[in-house]
């Protein structure tokens, strides 16, 4: 597991050199505390965590015999067993022990029943609210970490989004440095904190039985900027930690009693690449086994008390439904008071964009939310941002006026609805789907971040069935080159389609260092368009299994077995993945002079048929329900000359836009916009559209030239453009591409009937 925040080769070499001091391993049958252990007041306990110690005094079976440490001249002594501390009993009560579970179900059900009656005991009155604000802030409320006045002194989450490969190694010459000791089969490593407030974090680390470890708690965090760090005393020994590892550290340590936690900066000897490669294959035990998974955000910053306060009200932990004109209220508050600008800030935090944070999550029992001095349950912040997606249009009339266009505006809408929780991820459905559950999943977290582009994979493959799992070898002695060319096989063999190489998208250019074959994609890249065969559902192909195989045993040649359609001929302007209304239009002007110029000559019947297929084809075939060609030719046409009339009055129009002019339409002028977005802008995006030799109409990668062959690979869902390149017979993989009447078999029924012929393509 490896995903961690860019870092210096310098620093890289000073972190690590502190992790190497020998690990002591558990023996639950001879308690020695690490201190004198005392009655802990029950309201400094999180509520999950005092529940994880009480169950945590149950009898466990033993873990390792090996705890032998080299280092008498410590004190510690050869042979001498660290195991748990002895947990004071205390009397807890079971309403305490149920508080999480309570409010984790009310939440839930607040999730599924987002219409049902409010009832009397759900409403929300000043009385309630006055107590969630007391439990977001109260240093000694149920429910909480005990925390009490500490601030942190943490600085606040890096920028950076993603983690380094490995921890950093720090060059004190007055440590001596921690020294791992290496993991028998089947076991990992815990840290157990030992009681304390406002001191340095002592800790020990022990091991034990993945698969029959002592109750702990995993933390699922970003390790934030590696040259910003805090020491902890592990067993005598300061070791520097990130700011934000410390932070959720922090965050569960207890006042008087010592917890277990799994944190992978501290409990993976980073160093060692073989361990690191079979970690991969125990995270998603390590995160289903944990008692709970403690989620980090990082330190409160930009008012995040506010926002958690915010979302706690829009799903309460103690209510089971909030009605929506309550809803509408909280919001409008939430706007004039600044609370929704807090909500902005915390849903955008760097720790949405990781790519294990859908595996870690996926796994778990129950999920808390940690964020500063703050918790809620995670089901809270689910129903919340399932508040704001439900009430988006809300959201959106909120920044009405003379500032309605400004980026940060729409940025900020943007943030609410499809950030924080809504941004990760949802697996379970593609994990049931056979074998197409690994491109699925791929695909479904492809916008989210790994500093080591071997975790696209790794990341995500303890959320799969176990035959998929079995399929890879996992290591980090692999180049990256070797685990995307894998992927592509795996997925040919397993599912006997070739729609895995539509997804390697080469624009905008992806300047990669991994130098893969064409046929590849690059999964570390985060393309602006997106295969259009599995958006669209396409089936060019139409049940045909593909017919393929590699050269050589590199995988650096794929031979597909095509039917080839046509020639590209003439290309358009390529509408930019950054581009306004203004660039949509102007590329809509450009690519309907290339059809005028075809068709020049035609009798007024056949150009108003090409106008027809033009329109069709530059929103890929995706017409509403409810109009025919013509018509919708119509309303397009209208839409885009009252648009030309209002942003590009310079810009003449010929007579057949001027005549669509002052049509009827049921589309209004204020939602003139939102349509040219909704049925062209994410189709036109990142493409272009193209006339063939024999005067197909096509629109495709924007990376397309002439000459650009276009064919249909048996097994694909898609036609696709290929460049001759190199050697006769080889050819470059360029993108997929939209054929107007080749998107649903035609060319598979061709070839059957002796039409076409199929030919052989090596890829490269």
């Amino acid at each position: 597991m490896t995903e961690r925040e860019p870092t210096t080769k310098k620093s890289q070499a000073r972190l690590s050199s502190l992790f190497r001091r020998k690990t002591v391993i558990e023996d639950r049958h001879e308690p020695t505390p690490l201190s004198s252990p005392v009655q802990a007041p029950v309201s400094h306990y999180p509520a999950y965590i005092a529940e994880y110690q009480l169950k945590s005094q149950q009898p466990q079976s033993p873990v390792s015999p090996l705890r032998h440490s080299q280092n008498s001249s410590t004190g510690r002594g050869n042979y001498r067993p660290y195991p748990k501390p002895a947990l004071a009993p205390f009397p807890i009560p079971g309403s305490l022990v149920s508080k999480i579970e309570e409010r984790e179900a009310m939440a839930a059900t607040n999730m599924q029943n987002p219409t049902m009656p409010q009832s009397p005991q759900s409403s929300v009155s000043n009385t309630e609210e006055t107590n969630s604000v007391s439990l977001l802030s109260g240093r000694d409320m149920t429910g909480f970490p005990p925390t009490g006045s500490n601030t942190y002194n943490i600085t606040p989450i890096s920028s950076t989004i993603s983690r380094p490969s490995m921890v950093s190694t720090l060059d004190y010459s007055d440590q001596q440095p921690y020294e791992y000791t290496p993991l028998e089969t089947g076991f990992i490593r815990l840290v157990r904190i030992a009681p304390g407030h406002k001191t340095m974090i002592e800790c020990e680390i022990i091991q034990a039985l993945v698969t029959n470890a002592p109750q702990y708690v995993a933390v699922s965090y970003t390790w934030g900027d590696v040259g910003d760090i805090k020491k902890i005393d592990i067993e005598g020994s300061h070791v520097p930690i990130t700011v934000s590892l410390y932070g959720a550290l922090e965050a569960l340590r207890q006042r008087q009693s010592s917890v277990l936690v799994w944190a992978d900066a501290l409990c993976i000897d980073q160093q060692n690449t073989d361990e690191r490669s079979q970690h991969v294959q125990l995270v998603s035990q390590i995160y289903a086994n944990a008692a709970f998974v403690a989620i980090w955000l990082g330190p409160e910053d930009n008012d995040s008390s506010k926002a958690v306060e915010l979302l706690s009200r829009l799903a309460p932990p103690n209510s089971q439904f909030i009605p929506d004109q309550d809803v509408s209220r909280i919001l409008a508050e939430g706007a004039e008071n600044g609370d929704l600008l807090a909500t902005v800030s915390l849903f955008g935090r760097e720790y949405w964009k990781r790519l294990w944070v859908s595996q870690e999550i996926f796994h778990a029992k129950r999920v808390a939310v940690h964020c500063g001095e703050t918790f809620l349950p995670w089901q809270s912040y689910k129903s919340a941002s399932t508040c704001f997606r439900r009430h988006h249009a809300e959201l959106v009339f909120r920044t009405k006026g003379p500032d309605m266009r400004r980026p940060d505006k729409f940025t900020s809408v943007q943030t609410l609805i499809h950030g924080g929780p809504a941004s990760l991820p949802t697996l379970s459905p593609h994990v049931l789907n056979g074998q197409n559950a690994l491109l699925q999943v791929l695909r479904a977290s492809r916008s989210q971040v790994s500093s080591d582009p071997r975790d696209n994979l790794y990341g995500i493959l303890g959320v799969l069935p176990a035959h998929i799992r079995q399929g890879f070898r996992v290591g980090y002695t692999l180049s990256v080159k070797d685990v995307y060319t894998e992927i592509v096989e795996f997925l040919i063999q397993s599912t006997e389609k070739l729609d895995v190489i539509c997804e390697s998208v080469h624009f905008p250019v992806n300047t990669g260092s991994a130098k893969l074959p064409s046929f590849v994609p690059d999964w570390s890249h985060v393309p602006l368009t997106l295969a259009m065969g599995h958006q669209y559902g396409f089936q060019a192909s139409g049940h045909t299994k593909a017919i393929c195989r590699f050269h050589d045993e590199r995988l650096n040649k794929l031979e597909i077995s095509s039917i080839e359609i046509d020639v590209v001929q003439t290309k358009g302007m390529v509408v930019g993945t950054l581009c306004n209304l203004g660039d949509f239009l102007m590329a809509f002007l450009h690519w309907r002079a290339l059809l005028l110029a075809a068709v020049e000559g035609r009798t007024p019947f056949q150009v108003k048929l090409a106008e027809e297929a033009f329109v069709a084809t530059i929103c890929l075939g995706q017409i509403t329900t409810g109009y025919d060609r013509s018509r919708w030719q119509q309303v397009c046409y209208h839409v885009i000359a009252n648009l030309f009339r209002e942003r590009l009055l310079h810009i003449p129009l010929d007579d057949i836009l001027r005549s669509h002019l002052d049509m009827a339409s049921n589309i209004p002028p204020e939602a003139r916009r939102q349509f040219l977005q909704t049925n062209f802008g994410d189709r036109m995006m990142g493409r272009t559209f193209c006339l063939t030799q024999n005067r197909r109409l096509g629109v495709g990668s924007g990376a397309m030239l002439p000459g650009d062959v276009v064919v249909v690979p048996l097994g694909c869902s898609t036609p696709v453009l290929l460049r001759p390149e190199g050697t006769q017979g080889e050819y470059r993989f360029i993108g997929d591409i939209y054929i107007e009447n080749y998107m649903f078999g035609k060319a598979v029924d061709q070839w059957q009937f002796g039409e076409r012929e199929l030919k052989k393509y090596v890829l490269h």
